[in-house]
């Protein structure tokens, strides 16, 4: 079995089951993470020196096992997944904790350079 840890909220950190769906296991974590409103959460490794850190984008291949996209005995952080209006995606750490902050910060850079590579305003508003 390929369990990994999820870090999230005031610096919490649960344990999940990866052998299971993309679809299945995002669910089960909204609501156990204490997020059931929110309509799309992904993950990313908690790894902030990983060179190329990029969100897993589990959310768009649902019928997938997860599995196959995680490291074994992992650590990863959950985040909220948006779009602005220019169709960019925006994630956003649900994490609160210096190292949420960290990654929030690495996240926005990324969406604005998204934003640059696609002629679009720094700040375009989420949908």
């Amino acid at each position: 079995m390929a369990f990994i840890m999820v870090k999230h909220g005031n610096d919490e950190t649960s344990m999940f089951n990866a052998n299971c769906t993309n679809i299945v296991l995002l669910n089960y974590m909204k609501r156990a993470c204490g997020y059931p409103e929110l309509e799309t959460v992904d993950l990313i490794s908690s790894n902030l020196t990983e060179k190329n850190l990029q969100p897993l984008q589990l959310y768009t291949k649902p019928g997938e096992y997860t599995q196959s996209d995680v490291t074994a005995r992992g650590t990863y952080v959950l985040l909220k997944v948006e779009e602005d209006e220019g169709g960019v995606k925006v994630y956003t750490p649900l994490l609160e904790s210096e190292d949420g902050k960290k990654l929030r910060a690495v996240l926005e850079n990324k969406a604005n350079d998204d934003r640059k590579r696609l002629g679009l305003g720094k700040g375009a508003k989420k949908k």
